[in-house]
């Protein structure tokens, strides 16, 4: 048997077809051309394997109304595999697969392989052919320095969620990325046996999901794997706007209506170092000249407290926040609520809020009822366990009766950890975590509080989304050149995440003179830089440094006071980059604000270099003159090129006149 299903995107009239093969393989074609081959195979926990390339098609469907085909094959170990290959509203084509049995009775699984994706000799795209063709690593979340990648395919390499194949110097591009993070961790790897072949796969936990255990296994008459998106498309970056837009019509990000965030987090600047007595002298310094001076949005700053807060008395912090609402400030709060930072010695200590229980009975165990081991310091909690809800509800009805409007939540990644939950009904930590994140969000949604309350999410999967306002596309960022190009390192592969993904990226605290782990006082390039840096994530804006030195009051009034730049940044805009990067960034990113063409340029190495970019591959318009907003000198291109001589790390932020 064979079957083609076709479906045509109207607007973009690209005809795209899923095209069955009698050999249990299948293509996708786009235009009538096959952008990949590929097939399906499936793990049942008892050491089964089912390959539709070996099983025996039994089945075939074509689905309503031309959406897809659904396939049947059974082999002779008494395994089902149903293969879906189908098509989403507006015509992306998605494949699925899911595992049963020829008897009726339930499967176990915790490994699908809905698509194992190759070239299809000398026809293929250039992205399957050519040894240059880069594949984007995607880091699972954003902790311990993890940045995104562009390599080249290499036996191994492997993407979390979601990749995209591309060639650089044209752009064409192959997105591969699922469509649902509710279930299954997923990832995109290179195969060991073909240099040419992706094996996308429902259930990873490595070293790189910070698990210890396996991947948890799915129970049922029917266990199906994540949905994926295929795309394809000339220019990459494009592809993944559109993939999360995909993302975005599925489920909407947590809306936010109060705009971009300005304001002050203590992490940086003061970490454990923070006191009532700084920490409001802060308050007063954003209230009293900053926000006089243009760093503001819609009048309002936050001044938020991170980690150490605790160490504040809790008539002490009412007192703060009620004088910061009083001044018509906004007052933020930490924590993390997924991890269990004690020590050995504390795990027997009574937990705050839910008095006659100990930390041991919610720390998350592994198969012989032992904690799971400490990552980046900490323990995995188990987010299913009644005792973790009981004190989570105390901790965010304090946050709500104390009246604070914004919570960091860091350490997220915990609580999406293998292993044996107290809730039997969740399997994997990805429903974990999701559990996790759902009563938060509930908890503080304005419909029960009462009004708006802000929710960062840090050290936090990119999957599943929808749970935050915003998230920390990067890890702990401060203001050297070195963290210059880390953060542009993450808008150079996750700008498109802002507004889809999030109703915001977080470029981290803009550190402008010094961090309390930094060993070296920043120049003025390199604090000119970090702050550009953050107007054109998306964005949020919190300033960290210790404005008990009057370098660094000064610093921030010379940065934080341009109402041009701060205007970008409260556009709520994030600039796509012109070029990757392999493991590094794009030196140029481009948008339009308020109608007005906009260009920033970086440059985060020592010594003197000039930044060119092409007008056509930035695809802004020739002949257009720019102010450059931070000096106020005009810039054009010449004949199609913009230049700019860089004196070791520094930004230039140009805006059509």
């Amino acid at each position: 048997m064979m079957g083609t299903t076709k479906k045509t995107d109207v607007e973009n009239d690209v005809r795209i077809a899923w095209q069955y093969q009698e050999n249990g393989t299948f293509a996708l074609l786009w235009r009538d051309v096959a952008v990949l081959s590929g097939y399906a195979r499936a793990y049942h926990v008892d050491g089964r394997v089912i390959d539709t390339r070996t099983a025996v098609l039994k089945k075939q469907e074509m689905t309503h109304e031309e959406r897809g085909q659904v396939l049947t094959f059974a082999a002779e170990n008494g395994l089902c595999l149903t293969q879906r290959l189908a098509f989403a509203d507006g015509g992306t084509p998605v494949v699925s697969c899911a595992l049963s049995q020829q008897n009726g009775q339930a499967v176990e699984t915790n490994r699908l392989l809905p698509l194992i994706a190759e070239g299809l000799g000398d026809k293929a795209p250039r992205i399957w052919k050519s040894i240059w063709s880069k594949m984007l690593l995607v880091p699972y979340d954003n902790t311990m320095w993890l940045r995104y990648e562009a390599q080249p395919l290499r036996a191994g390499r492997k993407s979390y969620d979601m990749t995209v194949l591309f060639q650089e110097e044209s752009r064409e591009g192959l997105l591969i990325g699922a469509a649902d993070g509710s279930v299954w961790k997923n990832a995109i790897l290179c195969s060991g046996t073909d240099a040419k072949s992706l094996w996308v796969q429902s259930g990873i936990a490595d070293e790189g999901t910070h698990d210890s255990l396996p991947h948890g296994s799915v129970v049922g008459s029917v266990v199906e794997s994540a949905h994926f998106y295929v795309l394809y498309g000339a220019d990459y970056r494009r592809i993944l706007e559109a993939y999360g837009d995909l993302q975005a019509a599925q489920k909407a990000h947590l809306a936010w209506e109060g705009g971009v965030p300005f304001g002050f987090n203590s992490w940086a600047g003061l970490a454990f170092r923070l006191n009532a007595d700084n920490f409001e002298k802060t308050g007063q310094f954003l209230r009293e000249v900053l926000r006089p001076a243009g760093y503001e949005n819609q009048g309002r700053t936050y001044m938020n407290l991170d980690a150490g807060w605790s160490a504040i008395p809790e008539d002490r912090l009412v007192s703060l926040v009620q004088k910061l609402h009083e001044g018509g400030q906004k007052a933020g709060i930490y924590d993390s609520p997924f991890a269990f930072f004690g020590k050995d010695e504390d795990i027997e200590n009574e937990i705050p809020g839910a008095p006659g229980h100990r930390f041991s009975e919610i720390l998350l165990r592994d198969f012989d009822n032992n904690p799971l081991a400490r990552v980046d310091g900490a323990i995995p909690l188990d987010v299913t366990h009644p005792v973790w809800r009981q004190q989570m509800e105390w901790k965010l009805s304090r946050f709500v009766q104390w009246n604070f409007d914004y919570v960091k939540l860091d350490f997220l990644s915990h609580g999406g950890m293998e292993g044996c939950h107290y809730d039997r009904n969740v399997r994997t930590g990805r429903q974990a975590i999701q559990a996790g994140y759902q009563f938060i969000a509930a908890y503080l949604a304005q419909e029960r509080i009462g009004r708006p309350f802000f929710i960062s999410l840090s050290i936090a999967p990119l999957f599943p989304c929808g749970f935050g306002h915003a998230r920390r596309f990067s890890c702990d960022a401060f203001g050297t050149n070195e963290d210059v190009e880390y953060v542009l390192n993450a808008q150079t592969y996750a700008w498109w995440q802002s507004g889809r993904l999030y109703a915001l990226n977080d470029p981290d605290h803009i550190c402008l003179l010094k961090g309390v782990f930094t060993d070296r006082d920043s120049l003025e390039g390199e604090a000119r830089a970090r702050y550009t840096s953050a107007v054109i994530a998306g964005t949020v804006m919190m300033l960290s440094d210790d404005f008990e030195r009057p370098m660094a009051r000064a610093r921030a009034e010379q940065f934080a006071s341009n109402r041009e730049v701060n205007a970008i940044a409260a556009a709520q805009v994030s600039f796509c980059p012109v070029e990757s990067a392999g493991a590094s960034a794009s030196a140029a990113f481009s948008a339009v604000v308020d109608g007005k063409q906009c260009v920033a340029l970086f440059h985060w190495k020592n010594g003197d270099e000039t930044v060119r970019v092409a007008c056509e591959r930035a695809g802004i318009r020739q002949g257009v003159c720019y102010k450059e907003l931070w000096s106020g000198a005009q810039m054009q291109d010449e004949d199609g090129v913009l230049s700019w001589r860089a004196h070791g790390c520094d930004a230039v932020l140009l805006k059509e006149i």
